[in-house]
């Protein structure tokens, strides 16, 4: 991922140990960055069933190469440029305009 101000690679470390409300500040020109509830629930769900395949390979009660795909899903959560996983919220939102009474 990158930052959407100046392109500036948005720190990995970050991405994999950042908490949902933990903030990150873009090192090049400043801009704060967030994860949403989209991200928090896709990674969440990710890593559970990563986590609930896992006991089963490590037991050898399951072939491991059940895990590739799903550690390969996970990666791309956490490190894929996909819309609403984070927010800029540094900025202020626009306003709505509403008609007087």
């Amino acid at each position: 991922m990158k930052c959407s101000e100046c392109g500036a690679q948005i720190s990995k470390r970050w991405l994999f140990l950042g908490l949902p409300w933990s903030k990150y500040s873009c090192s090049r020109c400043g801009a704060m960055f967030a994860g949403t509830i989209l991200r928090t629930t896709l990674t969440s769900i990710a890593v559970g069933i990563l986590g609930y395949l896992l006991i089963p390979a490590i037991k050898g009660k399951m072939s491991p190469t059940f895990i590739i795909p799903i550690a390969a899903l996970t990666l791309v959560l956490f490190m894929g440029n996909f819309p609403g996983l984070i927010k800029r919220i540094d900025i202020a939102e626009p306003e709505i305009e509403r008609e007087p009474e």
